[in-house]
């Protein structure tokens, strides 16, 4: 059976109908499996998964890891990793801020996911309209409408990818703000020195290979990519700000309006995604991520 495919107008985050993920045949499996490898992030609307469910789909693409704060799997099911601004018995059940700011899961490890498959439960309305948008862009699309003496520039060049970098810069910001009290910016500022310590910063292509098509995809994310190897730092920052708003330009970007029900898909190397904290508690969210094992970029 073919399936019924709503194009996006971006290169990226077209949207499926009429299928249930938990009982899908092999030809059903291998289309939604090719046009999410061509496209990058792919919708699946109306789903009712359970946790095994939603495993269980997500294994038939490969192997499963777990997401690096066990505070945030769910319980029992630890290879499903919770999204949620709720609070049960004076603790979050998830992790409020997932990524508000443009970047590729955990790009800052030596060997990033391939993908992520995240499950919409709750999610926060106002006013009959949703909140909490996800935006998606296609760093491949991007790559390929470079400019070529652009894409001569950065074919070969290896970035710098540090979590810490992110930690101090929301640091930095917090102190420079003046309106966070001292012990805070203490607090901030041990954090930096323990995530130094503790999740060494990695290097990783500026244009990675992806995996499977071989398509050139810019690897590059906000705070987190903070400087290209052998190139003096204020050169270096200014060229990833400028390919940073480059592939975040609207041609190359989908804006996903969350529905209870809806299952996205996204690939880490030829997207790129932001998410939009424009809510808050009384309004609640609440998701459930899996992760996909990915190779070492090249």
């Amino acid at each position: 059976m073919k399936l019924d495919i709503e194009y996006a107008q971006a290169p990226l985050g077209h949207k499926i109908h009429g299928v249930d993920v938990a009982h899908l045949d092999d030809d059903q499996f291998r289309q939604i499996e090719d046009l999410w490898n061509r496209h990058g992030v792919v919708v699946i609307a109306g789903q009712k998964l359970s946790p095994d469910e939603h495993i269980a789909f997500t294994r038939r693409f490969g192997d499963l890891e777990k997401f690096v704060i066990d505070a945030y799997n769910l319980p029992g099911k630890p290879e499903i990793f919770v999204v949620s601004n709720i609070i049960e018995n004076g603790k979050p059940i998830g992790m409020a801020d997932a990524g508000r700011m443009w970047h590729s899961d955990m790009c800052f490890t030596p060997v990033p996911p391939r993908g992520s498959f995240l499950y919409a439960l709750e999610v926060p309305m106002l006013n009959g309209q949703p909140l909490g948008d996800t935006y998606f862009a296609s760093t491949a699309a991007a790559y390929d409408a470079l400019p070529e003496a652009t894409r001569r520039r950065i074919d070969g060049l290896r970035a710098v990818n540090s979590f810490s970098a992110r930690v101090a810069v929301a640091a930095e910001r917090a102190e420079k703000a003046g309106n966070v009290d001292p012990a805070t910016i203490a607090h901030m500022k041990a954090e930096r020195d323990k995530t130094k310590a503790e999740v060494p910063d990695v290097e990783h292509p500026l244009v990675r290979t992806h995996p499977i098509t071989g398509r050139k995809c810019l690897y590059v994310s906000d705070l987190i990519t903070s400087d290209i190897v052998g190139m003096p730092a204020e050169e270096g920052r200014a060229l990833l700000k400028t390919l940073l708003e480059h592939v975040t330009r609207p041609q190359f970007v989908y804006r996903h309006r969350w529905q209870v029900g809806d299952l996205v898909m996204w690939d880490n190397c030829s997207s790129m995604h932001q998410a939009v904290g424009d809510f808050q508690l009384p309004l609640r969210r609440r998701m459930h991520r899996t992760t996909l094992k990915g190779t070492p970029p090249f």
